[in-house]
Order: structure tokens, then sequence, then C-alpha cells
């Protein structure tokens, strides 16, 4: 029997079509000249995210509850958004064309861009033609928005944006956070808020899973919020651009290559680029996956001397019986610790430094705070020559009220500022780049660090605003020293080391 040239070319579509609805990876590579002009450079991470949304994709399509929500963070240019935001949603309806899909971006262009592109693989004469029982509606095919036949969907909305009445078998929410806006609170908070809508917008909340795939930017960003509220029932994939202990699943570090996720889109050469080009806060955001540079952003972890020796312990209670202990203040009302405490650092003049004591965080309620701060004054040194200082926020003054009232404490309210937190740890970085600022050794350094260091990419920020305050303090009370009590001190220093 001679085939003819027309069954043998159906014969090869068949073929061709099964090998792309079995595997999202073969679909991938096949469909990729569709959206780009240049040619696909396959790395593992390629294959592994490819099978890793096929394996989500069997629960969706079979309307089963689904195993897990899916983090992906992973650097820019590593075509996270091709895999998953483009081709992703096209293939799903190669299984099934009746699925709805949410995507979501930070910006609505984005989002729209994505979508097109989406849109164009679908429309594409191959894809037609492998994938017949596919079809849009003619009357339903916008860039952002469009339908199936089959009354599936695509959805598409930005960060801010409504999607009000629109239910989804799956939800993509791609990069939901600008990474030049992840230091602005309130943009942390929309990105979170937003995140929070779309999980209202399932069709069936035990089945349809989430996506989120983006960089870290913060510790409170979206995948530090949806980390938080529990890591239960969510798969986190982490692909820092050099092999670090945040890789995650931790089995594929043996994939890296000379230490490197991908040698060739992220060279050493690219990467030093990119270090020079963001600077090193928002490189390790965007390529180490962690919030912040762990030796410090704007203050580096070992600008600050630890202070060791027990013997110098006459020494700074001499120190605070001539200069007291003064005690910064950082209010909030709560017994919740999900919400923001109340911070506090005890400081003293060391020598020509400054040193802190103590720093510590509660979670007290305004009655509580009232009495516990007495008593932890007392505890730390405090004496005539000290001062109570808080920060002069409507709680804050609230209590400078009600201390000055009730106590024999000299409360005072720190002048309120008129520079952002950033100019504020700017200011105080040349002091503590000087090594002029110490701490005594204690159980709470490591936090006390890990905060100062990671600032403006932490989630809390009291002891940077508080060591802000305290570093202007002294750097005006170091001016009206005379001579004589300068070389006391420092013949007390030199004594006890």
């Amino acid at each position: 029997m001679v085939l003819t040239d027309q069954v043998i070319i159906m014969a090869g579509v068949q073929a061709l079509s099964e090998r792309c609805t079995k595997s999202f990876y073969n679909f991938f590579c096949e469909f990729w000249d569709t959206i780009e002009s240049e040619s696909l450079v396959a790395n593992w991470h390629i294959r592994y995210l490819c099978d890793e949304l096929q394996e989500l994709s069997r629960y969706i399509v079979a309307r089963e509850p689904k195993p897990y929500d899916l983090i992906i963070n992973i650097p820019p240019g590593t075509t996270k958004s091709r895999i998953c935001t483009i081709m992703w949603p096209a293939w799903l309806w190669t299984q099934d064309p009746s699925l709805r899909i949410i995507t979501n971006s930070y910006s609505a262009d984005l989002a729209e861009d994505h979508s097109s592109k989406s849109r164009d693989v679908i429309l594409s004469l191959k894809y037609q033609k492998l994938f017949p029982h596919v079809r849009l509606r003619q009357d339903r095919t916008a860039r952002s928005n469009y339908e199936t036949r089959r009354k599936g969907a695509r959805y598409t909305t930005s960060t801010g944006g409504t999607i009000t009445g629109k239910h989804a078998h799956v939800i993509i929410n791609d990069d939901p956070l600008n990474p030049g806006q992840a230091s602005s609170e309130a943009m942390r908070k929309a990105a979170n808020d937003h995140t929070a809508t779309l999980a209202t917008r399932k069709v069936d909340k035990a089945n349809t899973p989430t996506v989120t795939i983006m960089q870290r930017l913060h510790e409170d960003d979206v995948t530090g919020y949806l980390l938080a509220q529990s890591t239960d029932g969510i798969k986190h994939i982490c692909l820092p651009a050099e092999i670090s202990d945040e890789v995650h699943p931790i089995e594929l570090k043996q994939f890296y290559t000379n230490g490197l996720l991908d040698p060739i889109r992220l060279s050493p050469e690219v990467l030093q680029e990119q270090k020079t080009a963001l600077g090193t806060q928002m490189y390790a955001g965007q390529y180490d996956q962690t919030p912040f540079d762990k030796e410090g952003n704007i203050i580096k972890r070992d600008w600050f001397q630890i202070v060791l020796d027990l013997t110098v312990m006459k020494a700074i209670e001499q120190a605070q019986k001539m200069r007291g202990v003064h005690f910064y203040i950082d209010t909030a009302y709560t017994t919740d610790a999900q919400n923001d405490p109340t911070g506090v650092i005890a400081v003293c003049d060391y020598g020509n430094d400054l040193l802190i004591i103590d720093a510590t965080k509660v979670y007290l309620e305004f009655p509580e705070l009232c009495k516990w701060l007495p008593s932890y004054a007392r505890q730390m040194g405090y004496s005539d020559r000290s001062t109570v200082r808080i920060e002069p926020k409507a709680n804050g003054l609230s209590l400078v009220q009600q201390l000055q009232r009730s106590t024999q404490l000299n409360i005072v309210a720190i002048k309120a500022p008129t520079t952002s937190k950033i100019e504020r740890a700017n200011a105080a970085s040349p002091t503590i780049e000087g090594k002029r600022v110490k701490l005594l050794a204690a159980a709470w350094n490591s936090d006390y660090l890990d905060e100062m260091a990671g600032f403006p990419a932490m989630a809390h920020d009291e002891y940077v605003d508080l060591t802000g305050y305290a570093v202007t303090d002294y750097n005006e009370r170091i001016k009206t020293y005379d001579t004589s009590e300068l070389d006391e001190l420092e013949e007390i220093m030199r004594l006890r080391r």
C-alpha cells in the first residue's frame, strides 16, 4: 500500500500533537519561535519548571484537590514569564479548553503583554493545526481577555486592579510587586492585599492553585507574606543565580554548574554587571533571592564591634554614672505578635563611643507598657542623669503624657523627624561605619544586627529608627564634653582593657 503525501503529513501532525500534548516542556520548545526570534538557549531549570507545572496541571484538569500552591523565586532573564504566564496557559487549553485562568502582574501593560503573547501562540497556524479542538471565540479575542468556544477564558489583571465577577481554575501571579517600588510599604501592602483578593477569585478553593513567580525583594514582599501565613500547602522553589543556602528544594544544588544556575544567561560577567548596576541590596533580592545582602545594605554588619570582655562592666557602670543611660522607645500597643512591637534600646557613652547595652521588643497593651517601662529602665541602670526618649507618634505622645504624670522618669518626646527612614539611616551610617557604635555582648545582638543589616528590606525597622535617634543625640552630646571629661572616660576605658 502506498501512502499519499497527505497521509504522511497528517501522521506527522498527529505525532507532533501527541508529543506536545503529553509534555509541556516539548510544547514550550516547539512553540518558542512563535513569540521569540532568538533561538532558545536550553538550561536544566526550564525543563524542571515545565515538569513542575505539568504535574500541578494534572490536578487542575481533573478538578481534584490541589496538592499545594506554588511559589517560584528566580532571577530576571531566566524565561520565567515565558514558561509560566505565556506558554503554560496555552498548553493548559490543549488539555482542557474549558479551563478559566487569571493572570496578574504589577502593571497592566506587563500583564497585557503576557496575555497578548499567549494569544499569539494560540492563534498561530502551528497551534491551530496541532490542536483544532482549541478555538477562540471571534467576538471575545481582546489582547488582555479572551475566551474559547468551550467556555474557557483568560482574564488579566494587575496589582491594584479589579477582576470583579471572574473566577478561575488556576491563578498565575507573575511579578506582583515592581522591583523598583519594593522599599515602599504602601506598594508592598497593595501587592499583598491584591494577592489576598486573587485568592477569593477561585472556582473551587480546594482545587484552584495559585502560582506566584517573582524575585525576593523584601522580607514582607508577596513571597514573605504568603510564607508568613503558613508554609503548609505551599511548595517553594527558590533558584538564586549563584548557589547558596537559599536553593530550594536543596537537591537542586546538584544541577548548578560551577556554582551558577544558568552559566550562559547568567554568566559571571553578566552577574558582575548587574551587581554594579543594581547595587548590593537590589542584586541580593533579584539575583540571590534573599531580601537583603547578608553583610548589610545601608548599614553593614561588620561596622559594629561587640564588646566581649566582662571586665569592662565596671567601666560601663562608671560611664553610666557620669552621663547616664538613655532609653529610646518606638511604641506600639498590642499583644498580637503579627503586628509591630514596641522597640526599646538602652545606650550609654563608652569613652568616645556609643555603647548599646540592650535592645528588646515587647508586645504589650498600653497599661502593661506603662508598668513595664519604669521597671525595665531601673534594671538597665537608670539614674538621675538618664533620659527616656519616646518617638513622637500619636500613641507615643500619649505614653509621654502618662509617664510624665505617673513616674519620676525624665521623659522626653523625640523631635518629630523631617526626613525619611532611609535618609535617617544614611545620616547615621558614617558614625556607625567609623566603629563609634558598639554592642554589649548578649543574646539580642543577632536580632539587632539582622535588622540593621537588612534595612530597608526587613519587615520591622524599630531598631534602625531608634539607633538613628541615639546616634544623632550622641553626636550632639559628644560636642558638649569638655577635655577633662573625655580624658577621664578614656582613662577608665584604658585601665579596663
